[in-house]
């Protein structure tokens, strides 16, 4: 097990830590955690995490159906890599591999969120994807970015809203 600090205490169940992999690594332990709040507790931080920033989720069993959840919902976004794996505690980090444009906004306010979009697609490292979010399938930017070597995935969210993974393979 790699050399950790703790760096401070967060919240109820949350810690951060300091690893040589990971500048900065979130802990959660979720065994405390009731099992109907585990899995929204657990994606509302996820999603809070900027690109590169990890969570690790400890837990007293191998949280394979999580990771089908995230990977069917947030298709190429995260990395997940074991730290422990049981037989009493599994720890999991899992680490954003996304950069994130929400294209909704602007576009309801009237404005064109290409040059944003752009932009983060320009800073996409390796390892990396890229999410955009926008009330419809963005065809002309799947065509655009595929020209510079993107595939993607799109999900209708809901009826009107679209999240598209933009990911080198």
């Amino acid at each position: 097990m790699a050399e950790e600090y703790i760096i401070g205490l967060l919240a109820t169940n949350v810690a951060a830590v300091q690893t040589k992999e990971h500048p900065t690594v979130q802990i959660i332990d979720v065994r405390p955690i009731p099992h109907h709040e585990r899995h929204q507790t657990i994606f509302a931080k996820l999603d809070a995490l900027l690109t590169g920033e990890s969570l690790r989720l400890m837990n007293d069993h191998d949280p394979a159906p999580l990771r089908h959840q995230l990977e069917a919902t947030r298709p190429h976004q995260f990395r997940w890599e074991y730290v422990e794996s049981g037989p009493e505690q599994w720890s999991i980090d899992i680490t954003n591999r996304a950069r994130v444009v929400d294209a909704r906004p602007t576009l309801a306010a009237g404005g064109e969120p290409f040059g944003e979009i752009m932009a983060a697609a320009g800073q996409v490292g390796d390892g990396e994807v890229l999410v955009v979010y926008a009330p419809f399938e963005p065809v002309p930017l799947e065509g655009v970015l595929g020209e510079q070597g993107f595939d993607y995935v799109a999900d209708e969210i809901e009826p009107g809203d679209w999240r598209t993974t933009f990911y080198r393979p």
